[in-house]
């Protein structure tokens, strides 16, 4: 629309241009037409004069006559000169010879020459009218050309424009039509749970801005539903800690027990054999192994137990490197380790870190898990992971590695996406890297990944060491 408008209004200005020329050249015209109408009124007269004068008995009166007379037309014939390019000069310099004879000597003679000379003025006179009616009339059939095509073009520019306004309404309001229906289909979608890509803004109007509200509408939805789903994920994962640790501290309080007794009685066997009581040598080695092995047991157990204890969900000094222990010796009773060496490279000497436990329990545990679901199948090629704790300026720093099948590279930027997953459908939900990364920055700390397809992949925590953090040894 704007370039037709543009081109329109230089089309139409250039035939007004031409339009005013045709009249600036007509009125020009016009006054040239009454100046030549002025001279041959003059001459007329002039003539009359002299016909009138030719046979007066006194020339000397009939000469003043005639030569005021001649100076009335040399004076018009002076003012159209210029007009006819210089071809009334002749006649001018001729006029005044004429006049400048009579004044000084007049005669009938000279009358009749000068009245010749006005003949010959008329002819001339009555040739340059007739080329001014002749430029008169080309000047108005320019005109009229010049109008008509204006009228014309206006008329063709009408039924232009108006075919252009027509199809561009008919777009616009066909685009607007499809885009109010894409909106109304998107907002459906979203109220029956569609969280998917947002909604392509292509409009800068009203309409547009409404693209970008149900967008928005449908970006605070997702965050809402995720943070409700991660609050949801963590409360899981503290109740299920919860009847874990009852369950493991019965467990453990029953298998206690006899392990006591059992401990108890090995004890007192190996107290009678350093007094010579005992004469079984041959059941030496089984009394120090039953001892051993129970004691062995007791210490699993204190672990679990100590492991399932129900953590206030307030930060607090922890030694990192303890939390480790315990969340791998229980991690790894799931049948998904089996089979899968589970490293620990602890670094000695590091500060005690201010943050909340089961955070970190539950971070860790997710990291165990997604790692030992990245090596299932793998047992040919060694399956392992390596947990490592160390120490890197102001911060400690927890690092879970694997040996799987990595990372594809172009999902390394959306790892931490709520609902992102790579596993097969029922094997996760997505939001396990996402909560992670939502409780490690509570605790003030930072989580990235590193990853090679085909050499496996790495988790790195940082956390802050606190200014006044301990040092665990």
């Amino acid at each position: 629309m704007v370039v037709y408008l543009v081109l329109a209004t230089i089309g139409i200005n250039w035939e007004r241009g031409r339009l005013f020329d045709s009249v600036n050249q007509l009125e020009a015209v016009h006054v040239q037409e009454e100046r030549q109408l002025a001279l041959n009124l003059v001459v007329s007269y002039a003539i009359l004069a002299i016909n009138a004068n030719y046979l007066s008995e006194d020339l000397s009166a009939a000469a003043k006559l005639l030569t005021l007379e001649i100076d009335g037309v040399v004076s018009q014939l002076e003012k159209v000169e210029a007009a006819h390019g210089g071809e009334l000069g002749g006649h001018i310099a001729r006029l005044n010879g004429f006049n400048a004879e009579l004044k000084r000597d007049p005669t009938r003679a000279t009358i009749a020459q000068l009245r010749e000379e006005f003949h010959q003025l008329v002819l001339r006179l009555d040739s340059l009218t007739s080329a001014i009616r002749s430029r008169k009339g080309a000047v108005l059939q320019g005109y009229r050309d010049v109008f008509g095509r204006l009228t014309l073009e206006l008329l063709l520019l009408m039924i232009v424009g108006v075919t252009i306004v027509g199809g561009v309404s008919s777009i616009f309001f066909r685009q607007l039509s499809r885009d109010i229906g894409l909106v109304r289909l998107r907002a459906s979608e979203i109220v029956r749970g569609y969280r998917g890509t947002p909604l392509a803004v292509t409009r800068d109007d009203e309409l547009g801005v409404l693209m970008s509200a149900v967008n928005d509408m449908e970006a605070e939805l997702r965050s809402r539903e995720s943070e409700l789903e991660l609050s949801r994920q963590q409360r899981f994962h503290t109740e299920k800690m919860a009847a874990v640790g009852s369950l493991a501290a019965a467990v453990a309080h029953e298998i206690n027990n006899p392990l006591a007794a059992i401990v108890g009685l090995a004890e007192n066997l190996v107290n009678e054999r350093s007094q010579g009581n005992f004469s079984g040598r041959s059941a030496d080695p089984q009394i120090d192994l039953i001892r051993e092995q129970a004691r062995r047991v007791m210490t699993i157990t204190h672990q679990i137990g100590e492991f399932s204890l129900q953590r206030p969900l307030v930060p607090g000094f922890i030694d990192l490197n303890t939390l480790v222990k315990s969340t791998c010796t229980f991690i790894s009773f799931d049948k998904r380790f089996r089979g899968v060496a589970l490293t620990q490279e602890l670094a000695a000497g590091l500060p005690a870190l201010f943050v909340v436990s089961d955070h970190l329990v539950q971070v860790l545990m997710n990291l165990l898990i997604n790692a030992a679901d990245a090596l299932e199948g793998r047992e040919q090629s060694s399956p392992s992971i390596v947990v490592g704790t160390r120490l890197v300026g102001t911060s400690v720093v927890l690092s879970v590695t694997d040996n799987g099948p990595g990372i594809a590279s172009e999902n390394l930027d959306r790892i931490f996406d709520p609902h992102f997953t790579t596993k097969p459908p029922g094997r996760g939900s997505g939001l396990g890297l996402s909560l992670c990364r939502s409780l490690v920055q509570q605790d003030r700390g930072e989580i990235k990944v590193e990853s090679v397809p085909g050499q496996g992949a790495t988790v790195q925590i940082s956390l802050p060491v606190p200014a006044d953090g301990a040092v665990q040894e």
